[in-house]
């Protein structure tokens, strides 16, 4: 575990920002020839970061912002930044992970609110305005690009990290990344995930109604059509009749061969009003009553319940918090 974290380099910092801080990369758009494209229909475009000297190490970096978690939502998210290139920075800044100051880094923006993994070829019609689900081609033709352009091939190691929604993108997707790598660049020796808050639990709410996030990435994996080579297939497997489950980085967890080195809190910010939807947290107050405080007490120890597998994983790393955050300052 010591060894991921110096390999990291920067378990001592606000992961958030560290990711935002240094050169900035300017936008390249792809080819919708790719069927690369953004809820919105716009083109997918990501940003690059060089090396200073000459590198073969890299950083892919997956941002995150939540999911959409119904065509409603998705036709919303449409016309922010999170779902179309029109309104992407144009410049990114990138931070490696590699151990080392100096790395090429890919920037990913986040346009598909499926964490990189839906695809239907054709649009859906959604209050009169046409909506893509394009996750899986953004991540797989940005790959191309970068193996066929920007000397991806030339790598010999590489980190893929990713944020909340871009940490989930990480368990997911580091798998795949790492067997396109092989393929295709062939003095590639080294591959780590690092997913960053992206640890999302199976968990009922606070009332134990059906308004949870287990029936809302259910319902994803049906509208946005997960079933196009995005998902683990071991864990497809393991799951016929619940093949949602492998959008859900608990379950998924065992199947990753991939050594990760995993930032979380057990108390999340986020989880604690989007998942666990207690009372005191949604409507941030500072005052919790007793019952509220023993459910999130009990998250807690769920999380660790479920985290469990993956502890177990002797080529896997973690740092598990207890301070109730999302953007964690991890040397705090």
């Amino acid at each position: 575990n010591l060894a991921l974290v110096s390999f990291l380099g920067v378990a001592n910092s606000n992961l958030f920002e560290s990711f935002e801080n240094g050169k900035s990369g300017n936008l390249t758009f792809l080819d919708p020839e790719t069927e690369a494209a953004c809820l919105d229909g716009s083109p997918y475009a990501f940003n690059f970061v060089p090396s200073d000297a000459p590198s073969t190490k890299w950083t892919i970096y997956i941002q995150g912002g939540g999911w959409c978690y119904n065509e409603t939502l998705c036709l919303e998210r449409s016309y922010s930044d999170l779902g179309s290139s029109k309104k992407f920075m144009q410049q990114r800044s990138c931070q490696c992970m590699n151990g080392d100051e100096d790395c090429n880094c890919l920037w990913m923006p986040y346009g598909d609110g499926a964490s990189f993994s839906g695809y239907k070829k054709d649009p859906v019609l959604i209050g009169g305005r046409k909506i893509y689900f394009r996750g899986i081609k953004n991540l797989y033709a940005t790959l191309d690009y970068a193996l066929d352009n920007l000397g991806l091939d030339e790598a010999t190691e590489l980190v893929v990290t990713g944020t909340s929604a871009g940490g989930l993108s990480t368990f997911l997707h580091t798998d795949k990344i790492g067997e396109i790598m092989r393929e295709r660049a062939p003095n590639f020796k080294k591959l780590l995930g690092a997913p960053v808050v992206g640890y999302f639990l199976d968990h009922d709410n606070y009332k134990g109604d059906a308004q949870n996030y287990t029936a809302w990435m259910k319902y994803i994996y049906n509208m946005q059509n997960l079933t196009a080579g995005a998902l683990t297939p071991a864990c497809l497997q393991a799951f016929p009749d619940s093949p949602h489950y492998c959008f859900m980085s608990p379950h998924m967890q065992k199947f990753i061969d991939t050594p990760l080195f995993m930032f979380n809190g057990k108390y999340d910010l986020w989880q604690l009003m989007n998942i666990l939807q207690v009372p005191c947290i949604t409507r941030s107050s500072s005052n919790c009553t007793t019952e509220e405080q023993d459910f999130i007490i009990q998250y807690g120890k769920d999380f660790m319940s479920q985290f469990s597998p993956y502890d177990l994983n002797e080529n896997h790393g973690a740092f598990i918090t207890s301070c109730i955050c999302h953007g964690c300052f991890w040397d705090q």
